[in-house]
Parts: C-alpha cells; structure tokens; sequence
C-alpha cells in the first residue's frame, strides 16, 4: 500500500485505474507556490528522461501557469534523442545557467539525490523525486517522492497527466509514447501491464510522422565506424560479450552498442565501455529476466557510480586519459568474476563460429 505522511509520498507500484489517492494531487501542492519550477533530469538524459521532463514541463504549466525549466545537465548526442528535441520542440537549458537555489523548486525526474548521474548541487534539496528505478539514497526532507516498479519513468508522468484531467498535446504524447518505447524496447522488455495500458492510452494523441523521423533519425558516417570497430574488438568470455571502444564522442555510445551486441545469440550478457572526457563510461545488459544487472555493475564500480534494475544497468567513473587502459582492464576483471566467467577463456566474435 502507499504509505503517505506530511512531507513523503511513497506509492507502490499500481495499475492505471486504481482507486487509490492520486500523487499528482501531492506533487502539485509540493511545487505550487513562489518560485519557478526546474526539472532536472539525468545527465546525458536518455527518451524516458527527455519525456518525464516534457510531461512535468506540460502539467505544470497547464495546472499551475508557472515557470517552469528543463535544465540539461552533460550533452544530448545521440541521433534518436536530438530528434525529439528537434522535432518535439522540447528545450533544455544548461545547467550552468539556472539557479538551483530556493525559492526554486527542484524537480529530480529519472534519477535520485545523490547519484553521480546527476548536476544537483550538493547543498540543494530537490522538492519532489520521481524515479522508476529502486531507491538508492536517504530521502529524509524530499517533501514529495514518487519511485515505483514501473518500466519507465514516462508512464508515470503520463499517469500524472491523465489523473489531473489533461489530455496531451501531440508533442507531449509523442515524447511520452516513444520515452516508454525506448526504455522498454518496445514493451519487450521490464515493461509492466501498467506500461502497456499507458502506451495504449497515448497512441492516438501521437504525430504518426514526426514519430517515425524521430525512430528512424539519420546518422554520419562515423556512427557506422563505431559499429564496425565495436564488432572487430569484441570479445565473449562464456556467456558475456564485452567491448572497449576507446574514446567516444558522446556517452551514450556505449549503451547502444552494448544493446547492439546483446542480440548475439551465444550470450546472455553484455557490456560496452567507452571513454568521453575524463570518464570512463559502462553500459550493460542482459536477457536473463531473474537477474539484476544494476546490483551487478554497482558491485563493480561502487554503489553511487552505478543505476540500473533487472535487465539494464549503466554508469561511469573518473579515469584521466593516462589511466583509462589500467581502469578499463580492472572493470573487465571485476564485471567477469561478478558474473562469474572468470574460468573462461575470451575468445575473438569475428572468430567464433
């Protein structure tokens, strides 16, 4: 059951329709009042955090009529998710520019206090958390908190919509419809009956066009030459396929490859690592619906430098240019002997038959 006491809302998962109290009531009231209102969501944001923050974006100002900002924090690179922005009209303003301070009501969506996947300052206190991804910090003076067993964090929000008595615009469906696409691939994976009722719900609020440039967006040459050389480098160590992919131009590389890679039928497992400035970025998937790959990956690089759930996990940590080979061998090491290869011997993809 929902717990709810004056400043914490806590519900558990649901299925839409439900008769019980209704968070975007709470939400609301957290954020009403003096000062705008500044959505935040994961650095290098991905569909389902680009889409939460679009739908709070929409709510707010219809209901409340107030400012309201989407603050970007790293860079938006990957061709699908520069296309919503594009072809959704979605602005994100960067994080160097807005002042988190009160009166300013923060607004984490997709992602947590404390978490190094996020630009919340340190001193900040987000006004509202709301996450699809299980709880990973101390939550003690967040006066609304909304985590659930959801697949994505846009089908809350979409819910959020629909409680309040919206209906979306066409960009705003659109956002959340291909958000919880994304997340889920396409309801295939970790997507909860709740997700599906959402997309359903959705559909018809869509722009059919704009949905189809932005699932099938245009890429450079050189996003081929990541595939290629990710597919020559690639190694499987028993049931994992792994790849260093040296330096990449944006982060988000290396969860594409990893779920690139992960159609190999031979494996259960994979990974992609990848370096983008001083970090070191790590992807990693799996197939196997019991296991739980963000516990695995925070057991290799630390339970703050690591998110995830079931079936897909992500996170990244410091290592300077002369000290990524070192590292990216080290999280290797540690990513075969979690999963418990360490006994097998890796073996070239182009070489396996």
């Amino acid at each position: 059951m929902r717990r709810k006491c004056a400043r914490t809302v806590r519900p558990e998962a649901r299925e839409s329709g439900s008769n019980m109290a209704r968070p975007v009531e709470a939400f609301l009231d957290a954020v009403r009042g003096d000062g705008p209102i500044v959505i935040l969501p994961h650095d290098n944001p991905d569909p389902d955090s680009i889409a939460s923050a679009a739908g709070l974006d929409f709510l707010c100002r219809r209901i409340l009529g107030k400012e309201t900002t989407i603050s970007l924090g790293g860079i938006v690179a990957r061709a699908e998710n520069k296309a919503m922005l594009t072809y959704l009209d979605i602005g994100l303003s960067p994080v160097g520019e807005i002042d988190f301070r009160p009166p300013a009501k923060v607004v984490l969506v997709d992602t947590q206090p404390g978490r190094r996947n996020n630009s919340l300052p340190e001193d900040v206190t987000p006004t509202a958390v709301i996450d699809h991804h299980p709880p990973y910090a101390d939550f003690s003076g967040i006066p609304f908190l909304d985590l659930r067993d959801y697949g994505a964090t846009a089908s809350m929000v979409a819910e959020y919509i629909f409680d309040a008595g919206l209906e979306p615009d066409g960009r705003v469906a659109t956002a959340l419809f291909y958000g919880i696409a994304a997340e889920t691939q396409d309801l295939g994976r970790e997507a909860k009956a709740v997700d599906v009722l959402v997309s359903q719900r959705l559909y018809p609020y869509t722009n059919k066009r704009r949905l189809a440039k932005i699932e099938n967006a245009r890429v450079p040459a050189g996003y081929f030459r990541v595939f290629r050389d990710a597919i020559e480098h690639a190694d499987i160590i028993g049931k994992l396929v792994i790849c260093d992919l040296g330096e990449v131009t944006y982060p988000d590389l290396a969860a594409e490859v990893a779920d690139f890679l992960l159609r190999l039928e031979q494996v259960q497992w994979s990974a992609a690592i990848g370096r983008h400035g001083n970090r070191l970025y790590v992807s990693l998937r799996t197939t196997d619906r019991d296991a739980n790959a963000g516990e695995v990956l925070r057991k290799v690089l630390g339970s703050n430098s690591a998110g995830g759930h079931g079936m897909i996990a992500g996170g990244s940590i410091r290592a300077d240019a002369g000290k990524a080979s070192k590292a990216v061998q080290r999280m290797k090491e540690r990513l075969i002997r979690h999963l418990g290869f360490a006994d097998k011997e890796p073996r070239p993809l182009l070489e396996t038959d």
